[in-house]
């Protein structure tokens, strides 16, 4: 999960799309890849 969210659950209920929960899962992933990437680079354990 994000730390902050990247929106709340009333908007997953009534203003987000399917594509927009697929970009903001998209922005995770990516969020995930650069800590893992920054990580490696220092040495230190991701999680």
């Amino acid at each position: 999960m994000a730390d902050p969210p990247l929106c709340s659950l009333a908007e997953i209920k009534t203003i987000l799309t399917i594509d927009d929960i697929a970009d903001l899962h998209e922005v995770l992933d990516l969020k995930e890849h650069l800590a893992a990437k920054a990580a490696e680079r220092t040495g230190r354990p991701t999680g």
